[in-house]
């Protein structure tokens, strides 16, 4: 198997370039360097100096070279004996107009070839099954009085235009827009088949007759009728009440970027809004999202693969897996992971994890114990006193009821409709507790996450569970019914291997 040695790391962004790299490289292998670590090179959001807000896994980002550049540094590389480790970033693709694949849900909603490719809450009462947009600078109804939202025709399509921000008209507000009984025959009869569009039920089928309506669309708009569309475009966007009703009519609720830490229907990045979270626990994800590093990597361009942030996939243990069958074994892969000090990283098929655990034995070796007198001083001026672990837990506390409120809402919502606590117990607990104690538990959690993909749990991870729900009942008084109630949840009901109950329950806990 491949393995890398005096490593150095490239960013890339629009300015450090793949031509750039290539000619440094004689200057790289001189000093000894012998392989490469790339930040992100897929196409990200405009302008992006990291690259992990990607928004098209299957193009190398413009702003940084094409492929053919690619594959010339590629082979320069290897003239020098020099090697290419790759950062993926398969937990999350950036919220931005510039994600077709998540547009055309915003515009379609679940007709979308991409409905399911986003960790999207669609059963959220709180925006009535509508999924929240939340990047306006003030209320909704603020901003259409201040006129900053107006509708556009835009790369074929009508849009909300915000700033520099678009968002995808349903096609029903195509037809509220143009409809009028005294409107071209033309225009009449695009109107009637749009009307028609929503009785498909194949996503396919709505899909191909969608791209058939638009290319009508544009076809019209190059035509002596564009006065008239012009006209609705002007008549709609003249009166807020209208404006209101369009916005309305979508998939989506435009919000103020402040209410993300109170609502929110997508799983993000931390608290990272422009960061919307992956399902690539699902197969046709992972094949759609992987092909090109996949192809990239068979070619010889890639020997090795670094997994951004693998704890924020809802299933780890499977990525990694799929992710060796499909980059094959000669492939080097490490994993983006924090560990505790007496944390193991999984039994998954990677050489380790990218080296933090590493780092911070290094700082301790670099750091002169001489110092420890005066920093534990200023520390103790800088802090109040108390003990650390309840400092730990009172930031952890105030960031998940301060800042993610929402993602507790939609867990604790999904603990309720998977049906995982009996009418009878429900009845005698005060979902107020309920709620706290799994906040509780988060906040109570000694390591980033938990692996195990199926229930019951092992003995280690159950005793784990089982020692975080004890302490929540020694230091919490008053919530020993709900952390006895979560605690049936995961550890009691799973022992009685009911298949539909377990399955239930692995997904809440996963």
């Amino acid at each position: 198997m491949f393995n890398p040695v005096s490593t150095y790391r490239i960013q890339f962004n629009k300015d450090f370039t793949f031509r750039q790299l290539s000619e440094i490289i004689p200057y790289l292998h001189k000093l000894g360097v012998h392989t490469i670590y790339a930040s992100p090179i897929f196409e990200a959001v405009p302008g992006s100096v990291h690259g992990y807000d990607v928004v098209n896994p299957h193009r190398i980002n413009p702003e940084i070279g094409t492929e053919e550049e690619l594959r010339n540094v590629s082979r320069k590389l290897h003239e020098h004996g020099m090697s290419w480790v790759q950062d993926i970033v398969p937990n999350h693709m950036a919220f931005h107009p510039g994600n077709l694949w998540l547009m055309d849900v915003l515009e379609k909603g679940q007709h979308s070839m991409y409905a399911s490719f986003f960790d999207l809450a669609w059963t959220s009462d709180l925006f009535q099954g509508k999924l929240s947009v939340p990047f306006l600078g003030g209320s909704l109804e603020d901003v259409l009085f201040n006129k900053e939202i107006q509708i556009e025709y835009h790369q074929q399509r009508l849009v909300f235009r915000y700033y520099e921000n678009t968002y995808p008209l349903h096609p029903r507000s195509y037809a509220y827009i143009l409809q009028d009984p005294d409107a071209p025959e033309s225009i009449q009869n695009l109107v009637r088949q749009i009307g028609e569009l929503h009785q498909l039920e194949d996503n396919l089928t709505y899909a191909m007759r969608w791209h058939e309506l638009v290319l009508q669309f544009q076809a019209l708009m190059n035509s002596n009728v564009r006065e008239y569309i012009d006209g609705c475009l002007q008549k709609a966007n003249d009166s807020d009440d209208q404006l209101k009703h369009i916005a309305s009519q979508q998939v989506y609720r435009l919000k103020h970027w402040q209410s993300a830490d109170r609502q929110i229907t997508f799983r993000r990045f931390f608290t990272i809004t422009d960061l919307i979270g992956l399902n690539m626990q699902d197969d046709k994800v992972f094949e759609h999202y992987h092909r090109l590093i996949r192809d990239l990597t068979h070619e010889g361009i890639f020997q090795g693969l670094r997994v951004d942030h693998v704890d924020g996939l809802y299933n780890p243990t499977q990525y990694v897996q799929k992710l060796r069958t499909l980059v094959g074994e000669e492939t080097y892969i490490v994993v983006e992971k924090i560990l505790q000090v007496d944390e193991k990283l999984p039994d998954w098929p990677v050489q380790g994890t990218t080296g933090y655990d590493f780092l911070a034995y290094v700082n301790n070796v670099l750091t002169p114990s001489s110092s420890e007198e005066k920093l534990s001083a200023f520390y103790a001026d800088l802090e109040e006193d108390g003990d650390p672990q309840e400092k730990i837990w009172r930031k952890k506390s105030h960031i998940l009821y301060r800042h993610m409120g929402g993602e507790l809402n939609n867990l604790f919502r999904l603990l309720l409709e998977l049906n995982l606590i009996d009418t009878e117990t429900l009845n005698h607990l005060d979902r107020e507790s309920l709620k706290i104690v799994l906040a509780e538990f988060l906040i109570r959690c000694p390591v980033y996450r938990y692996y195990k993909d199926s229930m019951p749990l092992e003995e280690q991870e159950h005793g784990a569970i089982w020692d975080i729900l004890h302490n929540i009942r020694q230091i919490r008084p008053g919530l020993e019914a709900a952390a006895d109630a979560l605690a049936d949840v995961l550890l009691v009901k799973p022992q009685k291997n009911d298949p539909e109950y377990n399955k239930r329950a692995l997904q809440f806990y996963m």
